[in-house]
């Protein structure tokens, strides 16, 4: 049997009423005939263990016809495997946080400028931090105190999308 080439398509006009193509194992020989489905296809581009990202909610079971999937990482992003590093050398691992509040150690090292002033009333001598009219201090000291010590946005730049992954 010679090579054949295609040298001219034409559109189908009717639909395809068989899943049956005629696969060569041996080129000298009589072609072999096997049953080729759509989902046997896919299952090949789309093994167990994929992950897809889509802008439609619809499950790939439902869009493909094929396969077991499930939502995989919702409100997380993906990152690469790396085994120099201890957060990200296990697949599957999650870690992070959507915020996160500072501790005394994660803060800047940084100082304050406290001017004072000394006042006299009823004889007694007081000293009030600038911003804080109560400086009840009698050394002529003070602090002042800062902050809310609210959590702060902690998210990188994303985009939402649907991942699945196919389990089965």
């Amino acid at each position: 049997m010679a090579d054949q080439k295609i040298t001219q398509l034409s559109e189908n006009t009717s639909p395809i009423t068989t899943d049956i193509l005629a696969i060569v194992d041996d080129p000298g020989g009589t072609p072999a005939t096997q049953k080729v489905t759509l989902a046997s296809i896919l299952g090949l581009i789309y093994p167990v263990g994929i992950i897809v990202e889509l802008n439609v909610s619809t499950s790939p079971a439902t869009l493909f016809g094929m396969g077991t999937w499930s939502a995989l990482g919702t409100g997380r992003v993906t990152v690469a495997i790396d085994g120099g590093q201890t957060e990200f050398d296990v697949l599957g691992e999650t870690g992070g946080a959507k915020t996160h509040t500072l501790t005394t150690a994660e803060m800047p090292a940084h100082t304050h400028d406290v001017s004072l002033r000394l006042n006299s009333t009823g004889g007694a001598n007081k000293a009030a931090a600038a911003g804080n009219a109560t400086g009840n201090g009698t050394d002529g000291g003070g602090a002042l105190t800062t902050g809310g010590g609210g959590a702060h946005n902690n998210l990188q730049p994303y985009v939402v999308v649907y991942r699945w992954q196919r389990t089965a």
